[in-house]
């Protein structure tokens, strides 16, 4: 027993000792180089172990990241010597380590190749190539080349997605997860318009100056749309809901958020997509969708005259303000005035002309990253390296070699989902489906105007919608073949969709 105590003691003063060693180095750390860079290291450790157990969490922190939901503030930029890194990336890479770590340790853990490994691995490394064009054909410095070929990497986040979420209760946390994100975004434009600049819930560079009302310039515009196609398609295709009222309450959240934004061409995109729908739905799945849209129509005006009773006009004339604005852009859209030199059709018409030249010299390889392909259209112009087509950015910046990949990756990507779709036996794995590519084909079009594709406005939302419907497909086909497992071998578990 006198053993026994002294042995616990000894290990008691130990676990103290480390404690305080781990403390003072914590702190050394912490005047050296800051607190919050100390916490996000802390943090970003953290979610590296977690990034083994409950990947799917990791990827959904990522998605806050980029989505603009966490502040930019508190995603702290790393400079390198051969680039320049945020937090946010760093668990983007190691996610992907975890993958080859997994694969070349773990006898158990089998990679899982999927049709659109191939052109997406292609279209990086035409991004690669496109990093040396720039360096040794352009003297561009490196570490300024690597901003650009940071933002792309965001795609590869597809193969944290195929490859480590492996069960059916990961798979639908993490789509789940894709939904929340977006309204709490949503939700946050719609709080951040009543309140005015007064209160700054988000980065004041998300909010447009010079705009009779508050414009978002969100990152998190991109997951809110195709969150909004895919709660659609689940409208019109689930058919047992625990609370009838909660998706189109969902619905008019999503609705208003994109509103905020006033972007012409997300209408363009959702209206295509809207209508495609509506062609390859049955009809039972379009009387379907009627109903719940006439219920989001009742939940709208009943929430506006609850307003309107309460006499709170602050919340209640914001949105038609911004309807009305709406209304006239589009308006201006379809008539003489879009070729004026107030809207900016015109300068888009530039940009191309000026980057097609560029093309026509170097078609093969392009011009590189971070290089400039204008002149300044005026005194202070930012975005020389800039263009609003992103597949003319993506041939003017890595040529042939990235374009034609990145096309195979989006029309195998479309084929597949079309192709697949109805053959996904569970409801809402099958709405999410059709949502996910439904979305991406309105997208295709919204990127000959605003480059979606290759921005910083959550990009990694692509990677992983492109990564989630190959995992339905591959849990679909699995439970089809009465395999142990519904994703790639591993034991299934049971949860409710």
């Amino acid at each position: 027993m006198i053993a026994l105590n002294i042995s616990l003691k000894s290990r008691s003063t130990r676990q103290i000792g480390a404690a305080l060693a781990l403390g003072i180095l914590l702190g050394y750390a912490a005047l050296v180089l800051g607190p919050l860079l100390v916490l996000s290291g802390m943090m970003g450790l953290i979610l590296l172990i977690v990034a083994f157990t409950n990947p799917e969490i990791v990827i959904l922190v990522v998605l806050c990241f980029v989505s603009g939901l966490i502040p930019a503030r508190f995603n702290p930029r790393i400079s390198l010597l051969v680039a320049h890194l945020q937090g946010s990336d760093l668990l983007l890479i190691g996610l992907l380590s975890v993958v080859v770590f997994r694969s070349l340790t773990d006898k158990t853990f089998r990679y899982v190749k999927t049709p659109l490994d191939t052109p997406l691995l292609l279209f990086y490394g035409a991004v690669v190539v496109a990093v040396g064009t720039c360096v040794f054909r352009f003297g561009i410095n490196f570490s300024d080349a690597t901003s650009e070929a940071r933002i792309l990497m965001y795609y590869l986040i597809f193969f944290a997605v195929t490859n480590l979420v492996r069960t059916r209760t990961q798979l639908l946390r993490l789509i789940q997860g894709v939904f929340s994100i977006s309204l709490l975004v949503a939700t946050t434009m719609i709080l951040q318009t009543v309140l005015g600049r007064s209160l700054l819930l988000m980065d004041g560079s998300i909010l447009r100056s010079g705009e009779r009302l508050i414009r978002f310039f969100h990152p998190g515009t991109t997951a809110i749309y195709i969150t909004l196609i895919t709660l659609i398609c689940d409208m019109a295709l689930r058919k047992h809901v625990r609370c009838r009222w909660l998706r189109p309450l969902q619905l008019l959240v999503l609705g208003l958020g994109l509103l905020l934004v006033l972007d012409r061409n997300l209408l363009i995109s959702g209206t295509v997509s809207l209508v495609v729908s509506i062609l390859i739905l049955r009809e039972s799945q379009r009387s379907r969708l009627a109903g719940n849209l006439l219920l989001a129509a009742g939940i709208a005006v009943g929430v506006a005259g609850a307003f309107v009773i309460s006499e709170n006009k602050s919340l209640v004339l914001f949105a038609p303000k911004y309807l009305i604005t709406f209304l006239d852009r589009m308006s201006r859209m379809f008539s003489g005035a879009i070729l004026t030199s107030e809207e900016n059709l015109l300068p888009r018409w530039v940009e191309i002309r000026y980057a097609w030249a560029h093309i026509v010299e170097h078609p093969i390889f392009g011009i590189g990253l971070w290089n400039t392909y204008r002149p300044p259209f005026e005194v202070g112009d930012t975005l020389r390296r800039y263009i609003h087509n992103a597949y003319v950015w993506i041939w003017l910046k890595t040529g042939l070699l990235g374009l034609v990949p990145f096309l195979w990756l989006s029309v195998r990507f479309l084929w597949r989902g079309f192709q697949h779709w109805r053959d996904v036996q569970d409801d809402f794995l099958r709405a999410a489906s059709l949502g996910f590519t439904l979305a991406y084909l309105g997208m295709m079009i919204s990127n000959l105007v605003a480059p979606f594709f290759v921005q910083d406005w959550s990009l990694a939302i692509f990677g992983v919608m492109l990564g989630i419907n190959e995992l339905i497909f591959a849990h679909n086909e699995a439970t089809d073949k009465h395999k142990e497992g519904a994703l790639h071998g591993v034991q299934q578990t049971t949860t409710t969709g």
